[in-house]
């Protein structure tokens, strides 16, 4: 909705006389003082209003009382800018410059081209915005107005980092900040200079020299008083948050992302929302809830508007060092793909904007060869082909040995989903101890091949329900050795460490295990882990020589293990763990199992099974139908 102050003037313009010169000014100024003060307060659900002030606004004719007038477009445009409304804010530049040439004021020339500028910026037109911050930067400098000198170079700075141009940013930034030295008036723009020039560092790979200029900006920060104030906070709060990321310190991330949610509440902007969702979910992916945090910036990424939008480059870029950081190296390369994809098109955009006859836009800028500006990241995107190529690699071989795996399996435990259930008991084993989440991935992966070396076993030995004689008790205990041996001598870590859990699985606590009778903490962690996990599935799950155990009487011989076979701590942490898993699961069978769903293999045995069902189900319809016929 508008207000009646919109009314009232809309009211003035549409009468049968023309209004009074008095009567409008004092209608405006009413507008212009409400238009002030929604802004200052930030709050979106201001939109119908700005969008009705800005329509009275353009329906005013001539050039009176244009100083007014401008100051309150502008205002709109800044509003909607802030909120996001970039098409809108695009339209109010367009409505002032149409004015500001009319009454000929270079000065909101200048305004006007620069708003326009920055819209065309966040919409992802970066020649037209260095096209407008080109004209701005050539009427400051012709009126000899430092002050807009100082405001043009900054944003041009900061649309030259939104092109991927971070290294031609660093001299328009510099040069803000040595005119903000220089006149102690231009402090808010040398501050806002330091932390687009923290961006360009960031970019770039520079970590160390990005934090020392955001923490500059900060410190020249005072405490914002209205709601654009506190959006420039949460810009500057959020870039530290990344800088302390790569620099590996999570507190500190975590305690500037506190603040950057405070200043976006108190701004009311929905931009400051947005980067404070940003820093929220990057802060969760590196201390460890990586599903949480992933699902926050991927729901930004859908909510932040236009391929070519800043928003929409800032969730790109989130979203890959998400990735990246939580070891998903093929979602990170795609991401990242994308992103260097879109700078290179900005890039290109930019490029033919200076070279088109336009003014110079500094001559301080000079254009950089791709390498320079985006040699960062296109070294990562390298880095994870190499790894998503090594993964391919990796899944490839573990699919085969899980086949193997899997077969051998079967022989015991009809729905071949044991070594998945082990290998997510392990790995769940392994996080409760704090092992790093690319190590708990391993020995999932590493545990379902446990028992590969029962493939080499007869049927007759592993089926049969009677007890085993000494001889072929001793012949099945070489399932751990023949399983290490099968595994052996590979350079992939996950293959190695699958080596050691075949052959030590099997290792008891105190020593009289088998096969190398190692005792205690001699026996590998992840062969101990893998240990309680095998055990729990096989009882709970039985075996052709031994019923299926319910959980709780499970549970009950593993304790009454811990020390013996099983490693004391682990134990306690193994019991805790299960516990936890069966109130949060109602189908405990389900949740660890899950994997195996998306086996090839048993995909096939389990449509093989399905289609053998539906035969014998046909057989005995057919035969019904014959017997009722002959009757």
């Amino acid at each position: 909705m508008g207000s009646t102050l919109t009314d009232q003037l809309d009211a003035l313009l549409h009468g049968v006389r023309a209004p009074s010169e008095p009567d409008l000014k004092v209608a405006l100024s009413r507008l212009a003082t409400e238009v002030k003060q929604r802004l200052d307060k930030g709050s979106p659900t201001s939109f119908d209003f700005f969008t009705q002030a800005l329509r009275s606004l353009t329906r005013v004719r001539g050039s009176v009382y244009a100083e007014i007038r401008m100051s309150c477009i502008f205002d709109c445009g800044a509003f909607f800018f802030a909120n996001r409304y970039t098409a809108e804010s695009l339209d109010s530049a367009t409505h002032l410059e149409t004015l500001a040439r009319q009454t000929r004021s270079k000065p909101w020339i200048r305004k006007a081209v620069m708003l326009k500028g920055i819209a065309y910026s966040h919409l992802g037109d970066f020649g037209e915005a260095v096209r407008n911050y080109s004209e701005a930067l050539a009427i400051a400098q012709e009126l000899e107005h430092v002050e807009g000198e100082a405001s043009v170079l900054t944003n041009l700075g900061a649309v030259l980092n939104y092109a991927g141009l971070y290294r031609e940013a660093l001299p328009c930034l510099a040069r803000c900040i040595s005119l903000s030295k220089e006149r102690p008036e231009l402090q808010g723009y040398g501050t806002s200079a330091l932390c687009n020039m923290a961006q360009s560092y960031l970019s770039l790979g520079e970590y160390e020299r990005g934090m020392e200029a955001i923490t500059a900006a900060l410190d020249q920060s005072e405490e914002p008083n209205n709601a654009m104030a506190a959006l420039n906070r949460v810009v500057r709060e959020f870039t530290l948050v990344q800088l302390a990321l790569e620099l590996g310190k999570l507190q500190t991330a975590r305690e500037h992302t506190k603040r950057c949610v405070e200043y976006a509440q108190r701004s009311g902007v929905k931009k400051a929302e947005f980067l404070a969702q940003l820093s929220k979910g990057l802060c969760e992916i590196h201390g460890g809830d990586v599903d949480r945090g992933l699902a926050g910036l991927e729901v930004a990424l859908l909510n932040s508007g236009d391929k070519g939008s800043s928003e929409h480059v800032s969730a790109l870029t989130a979203l890959a060092k998400g990735y990246d950081q939580s070891f998903q190296p093929e979602k990170a390369l795609r991401s990242l793909t994308t992103l260097i994809s879109l700078l290179r098109e900005r890039r290109e955009s930019v490029v033919a904007s200076l070279i088109s006859g336009q003014p110079d836009v500094s001559p301080n800028v000079v254009m950089a060869p791709e390498t320079k500006d985006l040699g960062a990241m296109t070294a990562r995107e390298s880095a994870l082909r190499a790894q998503v190529a090594e993964r391919d690699l990796l899944n490839s071989r573990i699919e085969m040995l899980e086949r193997f795996a899997i077969t051998a399996d079967l022989k015991e435990e009809s729905s071949g989903e044991h070594g998945y259930r082990v290998g997510r008991l392990a790995s769940l084993l392994a996080s409760s101890i704090s092992w790093h989440r690319e190590k708990c991935e391993a020995i999932d992966v590493a545990a379902r091949l446990h028992d590969i070396g029962k493939i080499a076993m007869p049927d007759r030995i592993l089926l049969t329900s009677k007890e085993l004689q000494e001889a072929e008790r001793h012949f099945i205990s070489t399932h751990t050795t023949i399983g290490a041996e099968l595994l052996s001598k590979s350079t992939i870590p996950q293959l190695r460490m699958a080596e050691e859990i075949a052959r030590h699985h099997h290792e008891w606590w105190n020593g009289e295990g088998y096969p190398s009778k190692l005792k205690g903490k001699r026996i590998p962690i992840h062969a101990r882990i893998v240990a309680l996990a095998d055990v729990f599935d096989a009882l709970t799950h039985g075996r052709p020589f031994s019923p299926a155990w319910p959980i709780d009487k499970a549970l009950e011989e593993i304790k009454a293990r811990k020390g013996t076979q099983f490693d004391p701590e682990l134990t306690d942490l193994f019991l805790d763990l299960i516990d936890r898993l069966r109130r949060e699961h109602e189908d405990l069978d389900e949740y660890l199992g899950r994997a195996s769903k998306n086996s090839p293999f048993l995909q096939a045995r389990n449509r093989i099974h399905q289609m053998l069902a539906d035969e014998r189900e046909n057989e005995k319809r057919a035969n019904v139908t014959g017997n009722q016929t002959r009757h």
